[in-house]
């Protein structure tokens, strides 16, 4: 199981947090991975001034906005489920 945190902060939450989670419900949708990835709200992971705050498995990762979100789904959750290619794929 992968776990993928996305902060739900005052901070994070008017920089884009809702549409981040939503960006990656979207994806977990996309290639039915319900069971083998856990999406979680958190609150302040202290990097308030860097932008939405995400973490894939701890590795913690800021200023972070759909775009961005859509990338680090790709190699932090699709390429180690073997699902991702070399990069050059789109994602759905």
């Amino acid at each position: 199981m992968i776990t993928v945190s996305v902060c739900v902060g005052s901070s994070c939450h008017i920089k884009g947090a809702p549409q981040v989670i939503e960006k990656l419900q979207q994806l977990i949708v996309d290639y039915d991975l319900w069971s083998q990835v856990e999406l979680k709200g958190v609150f302040c992971m202290e990097r308030c001034t860097e932008g939405v705050t995400i973490a894939i498995d701890g590795e913690v990762f800021s200023a972070v906005d759909a775009c961005a979100a859509e990338e680090l789904f790709r190699t932090g959750v699709l390429v180690p489920l073997g699902l991702g290619g070399s990069g050059d794929d789109e994602l759905v």
